[in-house]
């Protein structure tokens, strides 16, 4: 071997040694960032009166059925669990991790969406509602048909109890829909006695956290005869 070689194979391999340095900092300092942002959502949670919790098993079972989530999950745990009271409702807002696995590079993605949940302490039917779009029918089902143009136009509106469903969107969730924008970027279901919404792929924080609670403190007020006269305190 002549010195240029040596000294060619010298340089590759501290390439290769920097390399695996910098990707172990980096995940080191990303697990790092991670843990102090939750950490600041503690703090946040406690700050408000409200309960932190790490994880809670099964949690994501209860809610499955709708995107973000799984529509069938098994004991599958909700993580950085928030719950509390908030404008008289009782809530709860959880993190669901879904870990897309690349089998052609070996590396796993870890993408979170957020969920949050108001109770509402009334029987509700089936009802989810999503921003129309390409692949709707597809994914989700057929729409139900409302009759109210813009509605049919700019929304998606599913249930599996159509009698039932539809005069909850009659009775003033229509109206609330076609006139506040957030309507376009967060969904509504209604399951279990509770209104949900999420975002997709955002972790919750004191920066995203109150948006969407506020939305559906308000969009409860527009449900018809199953608006809560009093606002119920148990999550």
């Amino acid at each position: 071997m002549s010195g240029a070689e040596a000294v060619l194979i010298l340089v590759w391999w501290s390439g290769v040694a920097a390399l695996a340095v910098w990707a172990v900092r980096r995940r080191a300092r990303k697990k790092r960032a991670e843990q102090e942002g939750y950490a600041r959502l503690q703090s946040f949670a406690e700050s408000r009166g409200w309960t932190y919790e790490e994880g809670v098993p099964s949690l994501v079972d209860a809610y499955e059925g709708a995107e973000p989530l799984p529509d069938k999950a098994s004991n599958v745990t909700g993580d950085n669990v928030v719950s509390g009271t908030y404008r008289g409702f009782g809530f709860r807002a959880f993190e669901y991790r879904y870990y897309n696995k690349d089998v052609d590079s070996e590396t796993t993605q870890v993408v979170v969406h957020s969920v949050w949940a108001l109770n509402l302490g009334v029987d509700v039917p089936d009802l989810r509602i999503y921003r129309d779009g390409w692949f709707d029918t597809f994914y989700r089902g057929r729409a139900m048909e409302v009759g109210i143009p813009r509605l049919d136009k700019d929304f998606h509106i599913v249930s599996r109890d159509e009698e039932r469903a539809r005069p909850v969107v009659l009775g003033g969730l229509a109206e609330f829909l076609t006139s506040d924008p957030r309507a376009l970027e967060l969904p509504l279901r209604l399951h279990d006695g509770q209104l949900i919404t999420s975002r997709s792929r955002t972790r919750l924080s004191g920066e995203t956290f109150d948006e969407p609670l506020e939305y559906l403190v308000d969009a409860a007020g527009h449900l018809g005869s199953l608006s809560p006269a009093r606002p119920p305190q148990a999550p």
